[in-house]
């Protein structure tokens, strides 16, 4: 299958976005006679839209709604353009539900999800032709031989070697740099290859195998696919809920306010062609769901353009403080409620 993982690397930054080209497109086809594949409420989840009544709000709510009417939730958009990048906002009111695929994922173990081999796919019609948005599985990741090693600089690269490889070019992170942290933090991995494996072990992959899609349409002038996805906006309080006061003390001094972004993987087949995609930079959604009081925030659109910039350039303390923060996102384990 066909990656687009090149042109979806986003920088040395967490604050790395497109730029603004266009506004919000004035004619799309939006995505209709939607289904989802699996058993709704075990396997797929849905949530839909719930307008805030106080006017003076900012921020609408989702809800867990499994009976809601898809095409219904599905019918959001986002118009900030290209710039998906922490600096902007959805206008209030645009990006509505959200439908989460392979639901539940964050159950399975390493070795349970090496044997699981169901796909969860929203599918529909996008103007005259179908698509089909999955949740991935670990052949995805790994290939048809499930390879889970570390082989970044081998050959034949899986997406899962690609896409951490990606993660960590998003943060900064080298081995060097590693090295460096592990003098001052000893439970920090001293090496990309071991940072990897924590993050393996801990059920990482699983975990960002099960995107919230909240829109997908298509530009009528340009022919572009877009396709939102919910998350958080800033993932900080579930990443490092693991970690003990002092290390939170020591990456709050080099961290300060950034938030820390990254979306679940979404795998499209679109007009004869797979493609994997995803982000490390989202807007802020405009949203709250109101079973937890924390997801939904942020609206990552995974669909970038070669037209990449950097916010800001990383001093060497924000390189810190990005190694810091990775080095706890990957080695801690997530909650169990997205």
């Amino acid at each position: 299958m066909k990656t687009n993982i090149q042109k979806l690397l986003v920088g040395a930054s967490l604050a790395v976005g497109v730029s603004a080209i266009a506004t919000n497109p004035a004619s799309a086809a939006s995505l209709t006679n939607p289904m989802v594949t699996g058993e709704k409420g075990e396997d797929y989840l849905i949530y839909e839209h719930v307008p805030n009544p106080d006017p003076e709000a900012t921020t609408d709510f989702t809800r867990l709604n499994n009976d809601a009417d898809l095409e219904t939730v599905l019918q959001g958009s986002c118009s900030v353009g290209g710039a998906f990048i922490p600096s902007n906002s959805c206008n209030k009111g645009e990006p509505g539900g959200n439908v989460e695929l392979f639901a539940n994922s964050e159950r399975l173990s390493l070795d349970e999800f090496l044997n699981y081999d169901t796909t969860t796919s929203l599918m529909g019609d996008l103007g005259d032709k179908s698509i089909t948005l999955s949740s991935l599985t670990a052949t995805d990741w790994f290939g048809e031989t499930l390879d889970t090693s570390y082989n970044y600089n081998g050959d034949n690269l899986n997406l899962a070697n690609e896409w951490f490889e990606a993660a960590l070019t998003s943060y900064g992170i080298t081995d060097d740099l590693l090295r460096t942290a592990n003098m001052f933090m000893p439970t920090i991995p001293n090496s990309k290859e071991s940072l990897f494996n924590e993050f393996r072990d801990n059920g990482g992959f699983q975990r960002f195998s099960d995107p919230n899609i909240a829109y997908v349409e298509m530009d009528d002038m340009t022919g572009s696919l877009e396709v939102g996805l919910a998350g958080h906006y800033d993932a900080v309080d579930l990443i490092f809920d693991d970690l003990t006061d002092q290390q939170k003390g020591m990456l709050s001094m080099v961290w300060g306010d950034r938030p820390v972004q990254a979306a679940e993987l979404v795998k499209i087949t679109y007009d004869g062609e797979t493609t994997y995609h995803y982000s490390f930079s989202a807007a802020a959604s405009g949203l709250l769901e109101q079973g937890d009081m924390m997801s939904h925030t942020g609206l990552y659109d995974p669909e970038l353009t070669s037209n990449v910039e950097v916010e800001k350039a990383p001093e060497p303390s924000f390189v810190l403080g990005s190694l810091l923060a990775a080095g706890g996102m990957f080695a801690a384990k997530r909650k169990q409620k997205k």
